[in-house]
């Protein structure tokens, strides 16, 4: 009798523990490229993303979550747990002969798809990587198990943003090619996840999957028929839809009714003083621009419906954010005119950006764009979707960063981040757990230490309520009140030496540990179109110019 009671016991719990290994629950993070703080509905935009809405409206929206204002710095934050010095990109996907500007994803900085993978989980990936080199750090080198890697250029073919050179898809790290204008990027990143979703080895183990899109990043080319639901939408001009995006995030209450909003750039083009010519010409850019948003969140609902057909969605978490805010860039003046459209905007033989006009409003409210250190440059909506665990339609201040969503993840999978994995001793990891916030009643991250900021000499530090700032070349600090400013509108820097001062030392301590360097020591090794990425941000300001 004992041994059949012995063996009843053993059984029941062989049984739990399996039961504990399948309720591991699935992580899906997707990742927008250059999308603005207001540019899906529940942020309070007037495009089409039901699918987004849904999400937000059943899970949890951040007002404030922090991104590193540029693509690959950002990936290598959000894919190690890092800040991006610390991961080996802390200038850009380029080597600039330092450890900390290396280019490329360091050993020591273990990704999601690495410490998941040895917590028992199936590692998808679909999309942009954009953080290896020299033949190293390619996602399946790095944890995934299955990928379909493709990366900025044309949406309808293989070329670049001039459909210059190749730049080929791959799968599972061999070539996988498409014929011209025979698909759509953001489909083929779509229908890859989904199959790779269908191909798992075993229904008793999780998934983490990664949805890079590339969407809505420039160059603006979308599908005819989502172009076609935004016809004469854009009209009114970009002030207008401003104070329009404002009035929505008032009333879903993203921002305070009393909140400030940035002031409008002096080389933002004027509305008024357009040709009707030059007004169609810009309108069919946001036309376009929000058709790829569109197109984005169409793939997502997509996506839920193969969860719900599985059955998955009753224990998958869902995150999405956007890897910095909306660009100022401009083609025309990056390329000095090189840029040549053989078709019209939005097709295969275009190559246009919907430049800082447009990204004004996609900004909304905040100030400056990619790549800035300003709210508008690292602001990034964020939705949470896990319903078992999640209150639906909760909006919190959050104050979360990038850094953040390797701890999350690593808590809710009850995966222990390890000190050594392949004999690599491991980065400690720079963030905090979001599931107090996520889940309970915790407004905002708890975190004792200041949130810290650099690329290419553009600097930031925030603690609490208070954030230093300072634009490159000019190494002076601004200092706001975000608790009362987040717009960013009235520098107190002089009337708060102290807070000031140490912020600055925080900083300057942050900067060492990390190898962060003066970028004037970097700028001589910064690439020429770079550099003039930097310069196109800024529009030129005759009448005659507001064309294309």
């Amino acid at each position: 009798m004992k041994r059949k009671i012995l063996t009843f016991l053993c059984a029941a719990l062989t049984l739990q523990s399996m039961a504990q290994k399948v309720a591991k629950p699935n992580i899906i993070l997707i990742l927008a490229d250059d999308l603005g703080y207001s540019d899906l509905g529940a942020y309070g935009s007037e495009i089409h993303t039901p699918n987004l809405d849904r999400l937000a409206n059943e899970g949890l929206r951040l007002q404030e979550f922090y991104n590193n204002s540029i693509c690959a710095p950002t990936r290598a934050s959000l894919l190690t747990g890092q800040y991006q010095h610390k991961a080996g990109v802390g200038y850009f996907a380029n080597d600039l002969g330092l450890p900390a500007y290396q280019g490329y994803l360091n050993k020591e900085s273990l990704t999601l798809a690495e410490v998941l993978k040895s917590g028992g989980y199936h590692t998808l990936m679909s999309g942009k990587w954009h953080v290896s080199g020299k033949d190293q750090s390619y996602p399946w080198q790095r944890g995934f198990e299955q990928v379909m890697m493709s990366e900025n250029g044309s949406y309808f073919d293989q070329g670049d943003f001039n459909g210059g050179r190749k730049r080929p898809y791959t799968l599972n790290g061999k070539p996988y090619d498409l014929a011209a204008g025979k698909f759509y990027q953001t489909d083929v990143i779509t229908e890859n996840a989904i199959n790779f979703l269908d191909k798992k080895e075993s229904a008793n183990k999780p998934f983490f999957l990664y949805l890079a899109y590339t969407a809505p990043h420039w160059p603006l080319h979308a599908l005819p028929e989502d172009i076609a639901k935004y016809k004469g939408r854009y009209d009114k001009g970009w002030d207008v839809l401003r104070a329009e995006r404002l009035e929505r995030q008032k009333k879903l209450g993203i921002i305070d009714n009393q909140a400030s909003v940035s002031e409008k750039d002096a080389d933002i083009y004027d509305w008024s003083k357009l040709s009707y010519d030059q007004r169609s010409q810009w309108a069919k850019k946001m036309e376009i621009f929000a058709a790829m948003v569109d197109r984005l969140d169409q793939g997502i609902g997509k996506v839920l419906e193969k969860l719900k057909a599985t059955g998955a969605d009753k224990n998958t978490l869902i995150v999405f954010i956007s890897d910095n805010g909306a660009p100022a860039e401009d083609l025309v003046t990056w390329y000095h005119g090189a840029v040549r459209n053989t078709g019209e905007v939005g097709t295969i033989g275009s190559y246009e950006s919907q430049s800082k006009n447009w990204s004004y409003a996609s900004n909304t409210p905040f100030k400056a764009f990619k790549d800035y250190m300003y709210e508008g440059g690292i602001s990034s909506p964020f939705i949470a979707w896990y319903p078992a665990k999640i209150k639906a339609g909760s909006i919190k201040k959050g104050t979360g960063h990038i850094i953040d969503i390797a701890p999350t993840f690593y808590d809710l999978a009850g995966v222990v981040y390890p000190k050594k994995l392949n004999d690599v001793t491991a980065n400690p990891l720079a963030g905090k757990s979001l599931l107090p916030v996520l889940f309970a009643d915790q407004k905002a991250v708890d975190r004792q230490q200041p949130l810290f900021w650099e690329r290419a000499g553009n600097r930031a530090v925030r603690q609490g309520k208070w954030k230093l700032v300072s634009t490159w070349p000019s190494y002076n600090w601004e200092l706001y009140d975000l608790e009362n400013d987040r717009a960013e509108t009235k520098n107190v820097a002089r009337q708060n030496h102290d807070v000031v001062s140490k912020l600055s030392v925080a900083y300057f301590d942050w900067a060492k540990k990390t190898g962060v360097v003066d970028f004037a020591t970097l700028e001589a090794k910064e690439p020429a179109s770079m550099k003039e990425f930097r310069k196109s941000k800024v529009q030129e300001q005759a009448v005659e110019s507001y064309g294309f």
